[in-house]
């Protein structure tokens, strides 16, 4: 299972303890590239707006290995 862990102190955003700085749009896009699904991303959003923090747990999803 993989957990992202997703955070704002400010207008600050914290993904993994990665700063980001006040730009929401690159916080999703980033969340969109590690294959997090939109509506996910939208209760995100909300979470840290709401409380400060927001934890995405997601199945990770494995390749075949050719």
């Amino acid at each position: 299972m993989r957990t992202i862990h997703v955070l704002r102190a400010g207008r600050n955003y914290f993904i993994d303890g990665i700063f980001w700085g006040d730009d929401e749009e690159g916080v999703m896009t980033y969340l969109r590239d590690k294959g997090i699904p939109p509506d996910e991303i939208t209760k995100a959003l909300a979470g840290v707006a709401q409380v400060g923090r927001y934890l995405i747990q997601q199945e990770e999803v494995t390749q075949p290995v050719l």
